[in-house]
């Protein structure tokens, strides 16, 4: 019988595969993308929040408030990095974060060092997995376009490898119910609230572009997209033993991208293989870790 979690992680992967592409297409500003889609997830999600209630542990929104800052300035780097490096480089980059999850997993469940270390055939390939992760790297860091994303990316490498475990401790003090829904909510009214206040300040886009048409059709459509996202994506962290399994899945966008450049007759100027050998590593990480 397949996993609920993985028919979850997978619906997310097909639609996650469809918001770099629509933000190269479109090329809205980041910030004024970033916030309008948290004010659209909430305005979409308040209706079922109503109907299913909150979360009571404050737990929950403690670890909810953390992921807030950090996705926000996420998706700020995100949404500006799509339109120049475009979607195939970012999605076989980030799947390097899913090796940075399963090592950083060790300090929230310790016991999970005894276990490989008991099992030298996992503690084996591990280490092989991490060989050919170096040497995929390697590549990456040799075509110039495919660095140049990683130096443009690296602090969503680092929100994708402990987002999901911060997300996983925070949903365990909430029902399957409520989970979700509330995650959505709280994370998007907390965002929104806290880039509006930065935006009253500092200013950091025009006031005709923050709310201009563009800015504001591209959201709405994004953002329908991430409650969807979102909900499948929470319940799947939610339902399954280690956050990795899900990342895993996630990033089959990567496979998807080519498939849709393909299509359009899109030629890739990056490296294409060595970011593959990178999704490939994550995939063993999750493999053996399942075995």
């Amino acid at each position: 019988m397949i996993p609920a979690w993985s028919v979850y992680a997978l619906m997310a992967s097909l639609m996650i595969t469809s918001l770099p592409l629509i933000q190269e297409k479109f090329k809205g500003n980041a910030y004024a993308l970033t916030f309008w889609v948290r004010v659209c997830t909430v305005l979409l999600i308040t209706p079922y929040v109503v109907q299913t209630g909150l979360p009571t542990a404050w737990q929950f929104y403690f670890f909810t408030a953390l992921t807030c800052v950090m996705y926000a300035v996420s998706d700020i780097i995100y949404f500006k990095a799509v339109p120049i490096i475009g979607s195939g480089v970012i999605t076989r980059i980030l799947p390097a974060s899913l090796i940075m999850t399963f090592f950083i997993w060790f300090a929230v469940d310790p016991t999970l060092i005894e276990t490989y270390i008991s099992q030298q055939w996992k503690m084996a390939a591990i280490i092989g997995i991490m060989v050919l992760f170096i040497f995929c790297a390697t590549f990456v860091k040799k075509c110039d376009v495919s660095w140049q994303g990683v130096k443009l990316i690296w602090f969503i490498l680092v929100a994708a490898s402990i987002g999901p475990i911060i997300t996983k401790l925070g949903l365990a003090h909430t029902t399957q119910e409520q989970g979700p829904a509330s995650y959505i909510f709280i994370q998007g009214l907390i965002s929104s609230m806290m880039l509006g206040i930065v935006y009253s300040f500092k200013k950091p886009v025009s006031k005709q572009e923050f709310f201009s048409r563009n800015s504001i059709q591209t959201s709405f459509i994004i953002g329908c997209l991430s409650v969807i996202i979102t909900f499948f994506k929470t319940s799947a962290i939610q339902l399954v033993d280690n956050p990795g399994f899900v990342s895993m899945i996630l990033f089959t966008d990567a496979l998807w991208v080519i498939l849709i450049y393909k299509i359009m007759g899109r030629k890739e100027e990056s490296n294409i293989w060595a970011g593959l050998g990178i999704v490939a590593c994550a995939a063993l990480i999750v493999l053996v870790k399942s075995v």
